[in-house]
């Protein structure tokens, strides 16, 4: 969706979902209700048997987002996406544990699943439906099944009648009957069916199952759908205001005054509060950073970029040619460190793709990008190692510098530091400059001859010297940094015990380290590598 405004996209209900088509649904919300409906329809498929499961849940819940997630699920399965796949719905009620492709395929090929809309006449054409269909499970899915056209026509009474007995408090009556219906056609006509009414009248759902058990118990099940815990409440909040916007949930946090995070803490950890609450109370966070009072912003997380081979000078000029808003800290002969802050990612993508630009945005919102550049000599420090014993034994404390400097994190709460890291830099570029202990020109033919495999060299040298090297992350280990200083923590405010402990709870503090080799003049390829770092680490934010 493209965005005009600065405005935090959300679904104010589950019916606003088709226009965004990258929402996250976490099955795992609705863990107990996917296991009820996976024994009732196993129940259902070998003995041909029906089953009525009778859901109720507050606004927010989740009820009309199951519906249309195992409507689209089942769907996507018939036209063929058989392959187990934890995140399709009907895949997990049906495919068997673990998941098989020959139970899905089997189970999908004998099932049929109807979201019945609410409309006149409605029974009669699911009636006709269910008497000539020979699947082995038909599912009839009733949203607000506790709407007047839903009960009227399976009581058999006109509106107007059923509104009288609303009015005179006898719905007891109506419902007696609808009860007496529902069983006399699960063993009739819609036999070997599972009935699935989700209502947010919970008095109705349980008053129509004593009902029906008076004339055969065993056929309906009630099931309630909690609000779900607080921290996979938040996860789900943060995983799609990620995935929807060009602000990460963070970002609007840090926005935030003391007021609106306590808020939103409030809200998170309310078990009355659903999805909409959350996400208006994320909204009003982001909003009220625009009436505060500008001041030190908060430490972001930290993408330190390594390049290896190309001098400092080549660096500056691609920082230069792109515009990037840089702090130098240090330019040297041989080693050079840029901290960006601000618009870092965006200004190097130039290409027309909604999604895409959005996750650059989105991801600067929430890293800084730290560029260290080492030229030849100093790459040499890292990869190679002396003959001598007293070369080695000089060349020790270089490589130290070095490392030490690659895994600096600059504080803005700690501008005294940065001062004396740039001191730092000054010496080692010094001391670089005065080291005879290795054979440049040699290494540099060598590293120049590799191209694209000079990974070869650099990796296992870096390894040994850091002690793990492309380790996932204990968060999302899918994404494997070269390198990993302090680990990533998503954004919870839910893990602060009370308000008090919100500020320490969001705050940033991740530190990843990527390296790379580009030795080309005009650093050729350098954009398109660093965008496709940018993707995965927008991909992390999108995740957890």
């Amino acid at each position: 969706m493209d965005t005009l405004y600065e405005l935090l996209l959300f679904p104010n209900r589950a019916e606003d979902l088709d226009q965004y088509q990258t929402y996250d649904v976490d099955l795992e919300h609705w863990k107990a209700l996917s296991t009820e409906f996976r024994e009732v329809f196993r129940a259902v498929y070998e003995r041909g048997s029906s089953a009525v499961l009778l859901v109720h849940g507050a606004q927010g819940t989740g009820k009309t987002l199951f519906s249309k997630r195992l409507a689209q699920d089942f769907g996507r399965a018939l036209q063929g996406a058989r392959e187990p796949d934890s995140e399709n719905l009907w895949h997990t009620l049906v495919g068997d544990t673990p998941p098989k492709w020959s139970t899905i395929e089997t189970a999908t090929q004998g099932s049929r699943l109807h979201r019945v809309d609410p409309v006149n006449g409605w029974l009669t054409a699911q009636r006709a439906m269910a008497t000539n269909d020979k699947s082995r499970v038909r599912v009839f899915i009733l949203d607000d099944a506790h709407k007047d056209v839903f009960v009227c026509e399976w009581a058999g009474l006109s509106r107007e009648a059923y509104l009288r007995f609303k009015a005179d408090k006898s719905e007891g009556v109506v419902l007696e009957s609808v009860a007496q219906k529902l069983v006399e056609d699960c063993r009739g006509d819609f036999r070997r069916s599972i009935f699935l009414l989700l209502s947010n009248d919970a008095a109705q759902m349980k008053a129509l199952k004593a009902q029906i058990d008076r004339s055969h118990v065993g056929l309906a099940k009630v099931l309630e759908l909690p609000l779900p815990a607080p921290e996979i409440k938040e996860k789900i909040i943060r995983k799609n205001t990620n995935r929807l916007n060009r602000m990460s949930y963070w970002c609007c946090l840090d926005a935030a005054g003391k007021e609106e995070r306590c808020s939103l803490w409030d809200v998170l950890m309310a078990s009355d509060k659903g999805f909409t609450e959350s996400f208006v109370a994320v909204d009003r966070a982001l909003r009220s950073g625009e009436t505060r009072r500008a001041g030190r912003p908060a430490n972001r997380n930290l993408l330190t970029f390594v390049t290896l081979g190309a001098p400092p000078s080549t660096v500056r000029s691609f920082v230069d040619d792109f515009e990037l808003t840089a702090d130098e800290h240090f330019r040297g002969d041989h080693l050079g460190v840029w901290l960006m802050r601000e618009q870092w990612a965006s200004k190097l993508y130039m290409a027309n793709d909604p999604q895409m630009f959005r996750r650059v945005r989105m991801l600067e919102s929430e890293f800084a990008l730290r560029w260290v550049a080492l030229d030849m000599k100093a790459t040499a420090l890292l990869c190679e190692r002396p003959q001598s014993f007293l070369s080695l034994v000089n060349q020790k404390p270089l490589v130290q510098s070095l490392l030490d400097i690659v895994r600096f994190l600059p504080s803005i709460a700690k501008p005294e530091e940065v001062k004396k890291h740039g001191a730092v830099c000054t010496a080692l570029d010094e001391a670089i400059q005065r080291d005879a202990s290795l054979d440049i020109a040699d290494f540099t033919r060598k590293f120049m001859e590799m191209g694209q495999s000079r990974s070869r060299l650099y990796e296992p040298a870096l390894g040994q010297l850091l002690g793990s090297y492309s380790r996932g992350l204990a968060a999302f280990p899918a994404l494997r940094p070269d390198f990993i200083v302090e680990e990533y923590r998503p954004c919870a405010v839910t893990a602060a015990k009370d308000h008090d402990g919100i500020k320490d709870a969001i705050k940033r503090s991740c530190h990843v380290i990527e390296f790379t080799a580009h030795v080309q003049n005009d650093m050729r390829g350098l954009k398109e590598y660093l965008l496709g770092k940018v993707e995965r680490y927008a991909v992390l934010l999108e995740s957890v």
